[in-house]
């Protein structure tokens, strides 16, 4: 019996340990900015305060507008910031495990150099994304 418990709780670490996947975009901007999230059609508006951060519904891919009219594709795992009024990249898990380097980092250089990748816009998305009529 103390086996199963203790092997029970080895399961539930490993659980809670795994990340979870999410979509975060936080404003260091002095301004606050309205972001249009649109997924399957399905547009939310949502104000991000300056030096705050919102978890917009995202898990399965949507597109991020700014107010500048540009727009983002996102598969909704990113950690992103607005910056100057330009939404960055800062994390991308499910870009780590594509190709094994992280966002901003070049295939076949060492990864983890800390810098961010500014976010494609929609229109000018990479190979295998969609884009968006604006």
């Amino acid at each position: 019996m103390r086996t199963v418990s203790i092997l029970g709780l080895g399961i539930l670490g490993v659980l809670f340990a795994l990340p979870a996947k999410a979509l975060t975009i936080s404003n260091t901007d002095s301004d606050s900015h309205t972001i249009t999230v649109t997924i399957n059609g399905d547009s939310k508006e949502l104000t991000v305060e300056p030096q705050a951060e919102v978890d917009p519904p995202c898990d399965k891919g949507c597109t991020v507008g700014l107010e500048s009219g540009e727009q983002y594709e996102l598969k909704g795992d990113e950690s992103a910031s607005i910056e100057d009024g330009t939404l960055f990249v800062d994390s991308a898990p499910s870009a780590e495990e594509d190709d094994g380097t992280d966002v901003g980092d070049q295939p076949g250089k060492p990864s983890g150099s800390g810098n961010k990748a500014e976010a494609p816009p929609a229109d000018n998305a990479p190979t295998g994304a969609t884009s968006q009529a604006q």
